[in-house]
């Protein structure tokens, strides 16, 4: 249908249709065409709009208009509609409220004013719909509301009632209700046409026809299949549906089947449910016991750490000790030996003079009075330079003032030789000092000799 068309107002149609009588079929069902087609056009505003005044309780009348002393009670028009007629305007107006529902909180907002929404959206969760229905369709008698309005009463219910009490409820009612003649005889009477008296005297019987018995065990699906297990009354919908008397054999079977695999499939999804929730436990504390050996680890890493550099720091300064008593054994060391190996010299010079003839004593001293003393005295100077700067090396890791001082007596060192009195004055000191060690032990030798 093409989205262009312009459908009339419920203002124009009702103008249209004024010089009908208010009960008038042909007028609801105007009604009800015209807001059929602006519901499938999604036009859901409009088509309540349009619907609302078929199912809204008009004036009241006086009782001249009838030719009687009483007055009649106010109704709706939808209330002296025929059965097939007032079946479809309810219906569509359950469907209008349940896609006003299913918009949601915000799309509603949009369509509707927030206020109407939120109080549509009461009216379907919180049961009313089902009042409205009753009180004014069909004058407040439960179990003259027509099978299939029941049907989907409960559907719109059971889709979004948060609870299926109210259902249940309802429900009962209606089924303990159903089929019941209606003593208003008076009632039936005063309300109905002249030329229908005779049918609206007829009380409805709850499954006398093919089609009032097909919709009356689709409410009994639903509510045993549906809606009591819901509520978790499954040994209530057994018993209901062993004690239908609507029900045959063959369907009470299948029902019971049907209800049984609800039943095992909802223990399976609560098993599952509570098996899910399990893992989720365990991965959990799977997780909190990881990250509880990941702390545990770091912190036993970070203590051997500390500890590692504790120790290693214990280490460079017992070695700094070390190194540094060392140096002064080394420089003690260094430096006696030489001596000592200058004194025993002469002895073991003296011990082999003992045994040989002064021919050979002559001879081994002979080469030492040809020995150049600059040679000397610089194969001394070398070692002395090496031994200074080994022990300059051993003192820089222990102290950088050692390695100062050393650096600058090198540098006094050299600046000294590097004057040609200075030199001049070693070199007669130390050749004076050779002097007089060749005297003493050549002394040494005449003493052993004699």
């Amino acid at each position: 249908m093409p989205e262009d068309r312009v459908y009339p107002s419920s203002k124009s149609l009702s103008s249209s249709t004024s010089s009908l009588p208010l009960s008038s079929s042909k007028q609801i069902s105007q009604i009800y065409k015209q807001a059929s087609q602006l519901f499938l056009t999604r036009r859901l505003q409009e088509a309540l709009s349009v619907l609302e005044p078929v199912i809204t309780v008009s004036q009241p009348q006086d009782a001249q208009q009838n030719g009687d002393d009483e007055s009649v009670p106010a109704l709706a028009p939808i209330a002296t509609a025929s059965s097939n007629l007032r079946i479809k305007v309810w219906n569509l107006y359950i469907t209008i409220l349940n896609s006003i529902v299913d918009l949601g909180a915000e799309e509603g907002r949009r369509q509707f004013a927030q206020k109407e929404w939120k109080a549509l959206a009461s009216k379907v969760r919180d049961g009313g719909i089902w009042d409205t229905v009753v009180d004014i369709g069909y004058r407040g008698i439960e179990g003259t509301v027509d099978a299939d309005v029941v049907y989907n009463l409960a559907t719109i219910l059971l889709s979004h009632s948060p609870s299926q009490k109210l259902n249940q409820q309802r429900l009962e009612n209606y089924l303990s209700s159903y089929g019941l003649p209606h003593l208003d005889v008076a009632g039936h009477i005063r309300d109905s046409p002249p030329i229908k008296r005779k049918n609206r005297i007829r009380g409805t019987s709850g499954t006398d026809t093919p089609k009032n018995l097909a919709a009356r065990v689709k409410i009994l699906e639903l509510f045993t299949l549906h809606v009591l297990p819901r509520n978790e009354e499954w040994d209530y919908a057994r018993e209901f549906i062993n004690l239908s008397e609507v029900l045959d054999e063959e369907r009470k079977e299948a029902f019971l089947q049907t209800l049984d695999s609800i039943y095992e499939e909802k223990q399976r999804d609560v098993e599952r449910a509570a098996e899910i929730q399990r893992e989720k436990d365990e991965e959990l504390d799977r997780q909190q016991r990881e990250d509880e050996e990941r702390r545990k680890l770091a912190e036993e890493q970070q203590q051997q750490q500390q500890q590692a550099e504790r120790i290693q720091a214990e280490k460079a300064l017992n070695g700094q000790h070390k190194r540094a008593s060392s140096e002064v054994d080394y420089g003690i060391e260094n430096g006696k030996p030489s001596a000592l190996s200058k004194s025993r010299t002469p002895k073991s010079a003296t011990k082999s003079r003992g045994t040989t003839p002064p021919e050979s004593s002559k001879q081994l001293r002979k080469p030492e009075r040809t020995q150049n003393p600059v040679r000397r005295q610089v194969r001394m100077f070398a070692n002395l330079v090496v031994l200074l700067v080994k022990g300059v090396g051993r003192s820089i890791v222990a102290s950088p003032m050692s390695f100062l001082r050393a650096l600058l007596l090198m540098v006094g060192v050299i600046m000294a030789l590097g004057r040609p009195d200075i030199r001049d004055r070693i070199r007669r000191i130390t050749g004076a000092g050779w002097q007089k060690l060749r005297g003493t032990v050549g002394m040494g030798v005449k003493v052993s000799y004699i």
